[in-house]
């Protein structure tokens, strides 16, 4: 069991995003954005949590085998 990592933005500052909400709105299909959180992307210094890809990857195996 992988435990969820919640994330909330604040609506008076900018925040990254995925092209997942642009691609959902125009495949007009359910979709799943699903990935690991990064703090500042494509910096050289960008950082994830240690355990997040092995996390994700635990995810994805038990969803992609439903």
């Amino acid at each position: 069991e992988v435990a969820p990592q919640f994330f909330v933005s604040r609506n008076d500052m900018g925040c990254g995003s995925t092209i997942g909400p642009a691609l959902a709105t125009r495949l007009a299909i359910p979709t799943v954005d699903m990935g690991v959180a990064m703090l500042s992307m494509h910096s050289a210094r960008e950082m994830c949590g240690a355990h997040d890809p092995s996390r994700l990857g635990q995810v994805l195996k038990a969803f992609l085998s439903t």
